[in-house]
């Protein structure tokens, strides 16, 4: 029986995914718009793969934020941040961009 572990899922905040959700866009409208396969969308957003500087540049294009926003969350070290303080720290740098 498998259950998830709720830590284990804070661990693996990934801004791609949470911006994604925030816009409502679904992964197969973002992958359309960045000519990549859904499969990759996934693959980004569960942290298997990091996407080159070109589409990394219109990836923050489509979600509406700045490259930087983006490279922000990926510095940070996220393993000792609960979801709602990560949220509350994206939702507070959309906010400022003026998006």
């Amino acid at each position: 029986m498998k259950s998830k572990n709720t830590d284990t899922q804070d661990n693996k905040l990934n801004i791609f995914r949470l911006l994604r959700i925030a816009r409502d866009i679904k992964v197969k409208d973002l992958a359309q718009e960045l000519s990549v396969t859904p499969a990759y969308i996934n693959a980004i957003e569960n942290g298997e793969r990091f996407p080159s500087d070109r589409l990394l540049k219109d990836y923050a294009q489509a979600l509406g934020v700045e490259k930087d926003t983006i490279l922000n969350f990926k510095l940070e070290d996220q393993k000792n941040k609960k979801f709602e303080n990560v949220l509350l720290s994206l939702l507070q740098m959309i906010c400022n961009t003026g998006n």
